[in-house]
């Protein structure tokens, strides 16, 4: 049986206490051929007879044929002793399970997992979702098919195992799994000719559309050169990118840090949340125009 929900599991076990309930009393009312063992004699035309020993005794008595109302009942016992010991494991496998269970619709298991573990309540769980799943196979297909671009500097354990370049990506990686938002780390696009990764691809589940997302660490460097030179490699790239469709702030999104490489945390989830929650209707934004 396939359970869906505990009140499944619930009758079920109430149904296996009734059964036992059932096949208790049949054994009962059959008790007196506790300890019997019955011994099939077949002749040479086929027939079969029984005989049957009973409990404390050492000589087998002779029954008759098999649907003598002796027989029927030693084989009746024998049937309800061993169904009762089937449904007597089965109902404590049943409990232990039911002392174990949980109820895994979203809204339960947010309030089964610590606080660190829970998703907003806004946020639109993804498990189960066929073109999503696709999405990430195909993403990760794609990125297996290219070398992973200086695997040396991977050296940055995100909360899942993951390995990234920066505590700054980690925390990104980790924002994308509390909004269950679908992500691929540096998914090499080829441009051109030439390979680019941003540091993350993800998937709007509400359009169903790829975006990207490039932390821009260095983009307040304290050091003049250094930062000219890194804003000027950014803006290189979101060029290249917009070949492929991805225009800055439209589908790239960005996050920047400071002069130190730190940002502002909660900045950066209220970008990736957007991504949990449906876009607004075409009747709000008309509405919104009028304000």
């Amino acid at each position: 049986m396939n359970y869906t929900s505990r009140c499944a599991v619930e009758y079920d076990l109430k149904c296996h206490y009734r059964l036992r309930d059932q096949y208790s009393a049949e054994l009962q009312n059959r008790s007196m051929y506790q300890g019997c063992y019955l011994k099939e004699s077949n002749t040479h035309k086929g027939k079969v007879y029984y005989s049957v020993k009973y409990a404390g005794s050492k000589a087998y008595k002779y029954l008759g044929k098999e649907n003598g109302q002796e027989v029927n009942a030693i084989r009746e016992y024998a049937f309800y002793k061993k169904a009762l010991e089937i449904v007597e494991t089965n109902i404590i496998a049943l409990e232990n399970f039911l002392a174990v269970y949980r109820i895994t619709h979203a809204e339960q298991i947010n309030e089964l997992l610590p606080r660190v573990y829970t998703l907003p309540s806004y946020s639109r769980l993804l498990l189960g979702n066929k073109k999503v799943g696709d999405w990430v196979k195909d993403m990760n297909n794609g990125k297996q098919k290219r070398p992973v671009f200086d695997p040396a500097n991977l050296k940055v354990k995100a909360f899942d195992g993951t390995l990234m370049r920066s505590r700054a990506e980690a925390i990104h990686h980790e924002a994308f799994y509390i909004y269950n938002i679908p992500s691929i780390f540096e998914y090499p696009y080829e441009i051109d000719g030439n390979i680019l990764r941003p540091d993350f691809s993800f998937l709007d589940v509400y359009s169903m559309k790829t975006q990207i997302l490039e932390h821009l660490g260095f983009w307040f460097h304290d050091n003049p050169v250094k930062r000219n030179r890194y804003r000027a490699e950014s803006i290189e790239r979101w060029d290249e990118y917009i070949k492929i469709g991805f225009s800055p702030e439209q589908n790239l999104i960005l996050t920047f840090g400071t002069d130190d490489n730190t940002f502002d945390i909660q900045a950066l989830h209220r970008k990736i949340a957007m991504f949990a929650v449906p876009p607004p209707s075409l009747d709000t934004i008309e509405l919104l125009k009028r304000c």
